[in-house]
């Protein structure tokens, strides 16, 4: 069962789950009951069978602007002991970590701004679409702060050297560039067109089987962990799986059979 949140919204639509942030008038920052709402909420997904796709978006037009510098100030620079901000920041990593253990495609729309934090988030989804006038930077170091949990993920994303000039110089850039970088997988003109996108990425992606899209995802994320013999091991072991449940006959009988799998209908 999905968390009650009150600090994001959670909209589902049969097989699809779209988490908003909802603070527009902070355009999205990312606050410690925003982080801990979306975590939970990421937490309860592997045990959600019905939802099949999760979009993440902003509401007000804005992605998400990154972490909240008022809160910094107030709360950490404030009266927080190191340990409470070292425990925060550790919380946000293992949100990270909870976005990559998610059975479901993983789709990330961004329009108005990805900043900081926000952008990380934005490089583990499995599929990203931007518009050509969003804005984005990994804004840290301009603050004095290093892009701690984000790093790994960006250098991931884009390659080394790349990571390594917009880590360190907090270069801005347009959805256009962030689709030539590799953040974005598709960069459209406007919002009308970023849900137009989405839902035909939608029913393309339903012809896939949710079992077998969890697999491929767990030996995606496995090649990063393991290598040899055991990552061969790995996958032989999700193949077998697969090809013994459920979905690999239904699918087998379907093509053979001219059809749509059931899944797909």
């Amino acid at each position: 069962m999905l968390p009650t949140v009150e600090n994001i919204l959670l909209e589902q639509d049969g097989d699809t789950l779209t988490i908003w942030f909802n603070r527009p008038e902070v355009r999205n920052a990312l606050s410690g009951p925003v982080a801990d709402d979306l975590a939970a909420t990421l937490e309860a997904l592997p045990c959600e069978e019905s939802i099949r796709f999760v979009i993440l978006r902003g509401k007000g037009g804005v992605f998400c602007a990154g972490g909240d510098l008022k809160m910094f100030k107030t709360v950490f620079q404030g009266d927080a002991r190191r340990e409470d901000i070292v425990s925060f920041n550790a919380d946000f990593g293992r949100l990270m970590n909870a976005i990559q253990a998610m059975p479901q495609l993983f789709i990330v729309l961004i329009e108005g701004a990805a900043m900081a934090g926000g952008l990380g988030m934005a490089c583990l989804a499995d599929v990203t679409i931007a518009t050509r006038d969003a804005k984005f930077a990994l804004t840290e170091v301009t603050l004095g702060l290093p892009p701690a949990q984000i790093t790994s993920v960006i250098i991931k994303r884009v390659g080394a050297s790349e990571a390594r000039r917009l880590l360190l110089t907090a270069a801005r850039f347009d959805g256009v560039e962030a689709g030539r970088l590799g953040f974005a997988h598709f960069v459209v003109e406007d919002a009308r067109a970023l849900e137009a996108k989405a839902a035909e990425l939608l029913a393309q992606s339903r012809m896939g089987a949710p079992a077998a899209i969890a697999a491929t995802k767990q030996i995606i994320n496995a090649t990063e962990q393991l290598d040899g013999n055991d990552l061969v091991q790995f996958a032989a072991e999700r193949f077998a799986d697969c090809m013994l449940g459920e979905e690999a006959k239904e699918g087998l009988a379907a093509f053979a059979e001219k059809r749509k799998p059931n899944w797909a209908s």
